[in-house]
């Protein structure tokens, strides 16, 4: 049974037992809460190790095949070129349709926030290398890093890195092997994950006060992918069927909307990257990571679309060109940093947005505190089709693609 049948079945039956049998209850909730937090651990078990080894061989491959900075630097292009457009997309639709006001709503409740830049800094460049393996595993990029790194320098000495080299290809397959059968008992774990999503829904008072806002996000958000992402794809892998492709990233999509948590959905990205889109690892292996901590045009666009709408129910009065143009900039710039608090990343982005905005909205996120895990699921999953298709994307612009026909997808 193909993959995305499994995961698709696997959220209708959680959607199900979500609305029809586990009781909107705080206990039924703090149960299914656990429940969905020992699944997203089972998600990431694998996903470093996978993600060091596999990134490491790919950059050593790159580097023989001098296209270490062709790729390197058609990443930064798309991810700085997807956020601006999926940012603007978001800004100009919430002045056009321009969703009601949510009253004001008084709540305690407290959201992560962004650790500090000094922090960040020194998680990415510790004073001891290996500090990055006892880190906890909400922070990829200082992995990411050294995997580039690492693989780079194997190549000053073939004779002497080859052990080194064909350790690492070793076990990137190992871990790889490892990732596909996680991938296969997911389905369970979406089950799980789909029905605490609507228990929180069930238990989220005056949902209604949203609605509008949650209808733009969702009308934006089939937009994008549906009509926008294909309408480039089309241009940019010459003239195919994009919504092929499409149709090849629909288990990780699934993975990434109930999950909320772009590292849970980043083990199914890999392997439908490279599976069904046709990516080859030494390609798949470096974008795929990269892009899953830098490639946040989702979340770029939720934030932003959201702290209008905050701003917009604290004041009457209209919203100047500079403003927006602030929103804007900072709504993409914060995103990059949200690696660093995978599935709180729209949470944390609004926190520092009203923190920086100041003017008596510090805690003005806390209006849409009720909705936050669904937002996060919208931008998440924007996120990781984004990803997916910015491999491909990569991939065929370097003549490395090889077609997969729909019928052999995983």
């Amino acid at each position: 049974m193909k993959l995305w049948i499994k995961y698709v079945f696997a959220a209708i039956v959680g959607v199900l037992l979500g609305f029809y049998v586990f009781p909107a209850s705080e206990g039924s909730y703090q149960n299914l809460q656990f429940a969905a937090r020992i699944v997203l651990n089972v998600g990431q078990y694998a996903l470093f190790p996978l993600v060091f080894f596999s990134m490491a061989y790919a950059a050593f491959q790159l580097r023989m095949d001098q296209r270490v900075l062709a790729v390197l630097g058609k990443s930064l292009i798309y991810v700085l070129a997807t956020g601006v457009l999926l940012v603007g997309i978001g800004t100009i639709s919430v002045f056009l349709l321009n969703p009601e006001r949510i009253p004001i709503i008084i709540e305690t409740e407290q959201v992560y926030s962004l650790p500090g830049f000094r922090e960040m800094l020194t998680d990415i460049l510790p004073d001891n290398l290996f500090h990055i393996f006892i880190h906890s595993g909400n922070f990829l990029f200082p992995l990411v890093l050294f995997s580039l790194f690492l693989g780079l320098n194997f190549s000053f000495d073939k004779f002497l890195s080859k052990p080194a080299v064909q350790l690492f290809d070793s076990l990137s397959r190992i871990f790889y092997h490892i990732g596909k059968f996680v991938n296969e008992i997911l389905g369970i774990g979406i089950i799980l994950l789909t029905s605490f999503f609507i228990v929180h829904l069930r238990l989220s008072e005056e949902l209604e006060l949203y609605s509008q806002l949650i209808l733009l996000i969702g009308l934006l958000s089939a937009l994008i992918i549906l009509g926008i992402y294909p309408a480039i794809l089309y241009f940019l892998t010459g003239r195919q069927n994009p919504y092929k492709y499409l149709y090849a990233l629909i288990a990780p999509a699934v993975a990434a909307f109930f999950s909320g948590n772009s590292y849970f959905s980043l083990i199914p990205l890999t392997s439908h990257v490279k599976e069904n889109l046709g990516v080859p690892r030494k390609i798949g292996a470096v974008s795929v990571p990269l892009f899953t901590v830098l490639s946040k045009a989702g979340t770029a666009m939720i934030t932003s679309i959201t702290f209008i709408v905050i701003l917009k129910s604290y004041s009457s009065l209209g919203i100047g060109v500079g403003e927006v143009a602030w929103i804007m900039l900072f709504s993409f710039g914060v995103s990059l940093l949200t690696s660093s608090v995978p599935g709180l990343g729209v949470a944390a982005a609004l926190t520092a947005l009203c923190g920086a905005y100041g003017k008596g909205l510090e805690t003005g996120f806390l209006i849409i505190y009720p909705i936050l895990p669904l937002l996060s699921s919208f931008a998440v999953f924007l996120d990781v089709v984004t990803s997916g298709l910015g491999s491909l994307v990569i991939s065929y612009s370097e003549e490395n693609q090889k077609e997969i026909y729909a019928k052999d997808f995983i």
